[in-house]
């Protein structure tokens, strides 16, 4: 065998290698979901600053969200049905475990002002 032979020999079959470990490295489970763990929004003038959060977590994380206001107003965790007050300047946190898995929203109430969209998954 030459010399060229063997080295085309080698570079097919380090090709081949890195195709097999990037398609294995690829395959893995699809629901697989990082938790988005504790987080931040902070509101100025009734409006989420960056945009509305989209937030996802696996059933049976500790959904940690805490909401920064200088609008007073009701804070609305939709599906959960959990809400409480924010005083203009104020703090309210929610933590609780994510139980139910879906679809839902975290709104501003009186404003109908979407803060957060929060996935669970199964």
């Amino acid at each position: 065998m030459t010399r060229t032979t063997r080295i085309a020999l080698l570079g097919i079959a380090l090709v081949i290698v890195v195709v097999a470990v990037v398609v294995l490295a690829g395959s893995g489970s699809s629901s697989d979901v990082k938790s988005s763990g504790p987080t931040t929004i902070e509101v100025k003038n009734a409006v989420p600053v960056g945009g509305v959060k989209e937030l996802t977590y696996n059933k049976g994380d500790t959904i940690d969200l805490t909401v920064k206001s200088d609008t007073a107003d009701e804070v609305h965790f939709h599906g959960y049905d959990v809400h409480k007050d924010v005083a203009k300047g104020g703090t309210v946190q929610f933590k609780f475990p994510a139980t139910i898995d879906g679809k839902f929203i975290v709104e501003l109430e009186d404003n109908k002002q979407t803060l957060a969209n929060v996935t669970v998954e199964p």
